[in-house]
């Protein structure tokens, strides 16, 4: 056998898949072929993206108004924000807010006589909110205007959790941001000094 021929037919059988294989890597892809003055389609997908639904609260805060033993201190809490961005059909959130588990309001370590003022004696005022975004329901805990100075506490007590905001209805993201205020009812048995405490918003 000729094994110049062989060899020939070899080279021309791997040229020619060599050259098909190029052929078929090369040819673009369609959406459609069409007739002129004929209008040719092309399916177009993106992705909406989903995020989390946080809260956002300053790291300390110091009431604006001090007061004597039997008054009542007060001062906003600074901007709280919840930012829903779940792109969710039911965006349904609520954000509550609580002293509980603490002994309220303390100075030079709670120990001695009147250094103490309990949550009970600790008042949230939501308001209405500074701003919102997205569609739905946004609804207050305590609506309202604060009425300043207060001649008796405004709000309700932290001596429970309570609702501080919440969101129904509507699609996709959205937002609200309220800006509290904060009461404490001084006893006349309390003592002077900078008194601290510990309020913990949470949203679900």
């Amino acid at each position: 056998m000729n094994r110049h021929f062989i060899s020939t037919r070899l080279v021309g059988l791997i040229g020619a898949i060599a050259f098909g294989a190029g052929v078929l890597t090369s040819t673009p892809a369609h959406a459609d072929t069409c007739a002129a003055n004929t209008a040719c389609s092309t399916t177009t997908t993106f992705d909406v993206t989903a995020g989390v639904l946080d809260i956002t609260v300053p790291d300390t805060a110091d009431l604006a108004n001090d007061a004597a033993p039997g008054e009542n201190a007060y001062g906003q809490l600074g901007a709280i924000t919840v930012n829903d961005e779940r792109a969710s059909a039911t965006p349904t959130w609520t954000a509550s807010v609580d002293m509980t588990g603490t002994t309220g309001f303390t100075t030079a370590g709670g120990d001695g006589a009147g250094e103490v003022i309990p949550e009970t004696s600790v008042y949230y005022f939501s308001g209405d909110a500074t701003a919102t975004t997205g569609d739905g329901t946004f609804t207050a805990g305590q609506p309202g205007t604060f009425t300043e100075p207060p001649t008796t506490p405004q709000g309700q007590t932290l001596a429970a959790s309570r609702t501080a905001y919440g969101h129904t209805g509507g699609t996709g993201n959205n937002s609200a941001t309220w800006n509290p205020y904060i009461t404490a009812a001084l006893a006349l048995s309390n003592v002077s000094g900078q008194y601290t405490g510990t309020i913990a918003h949470t949203v679900v």
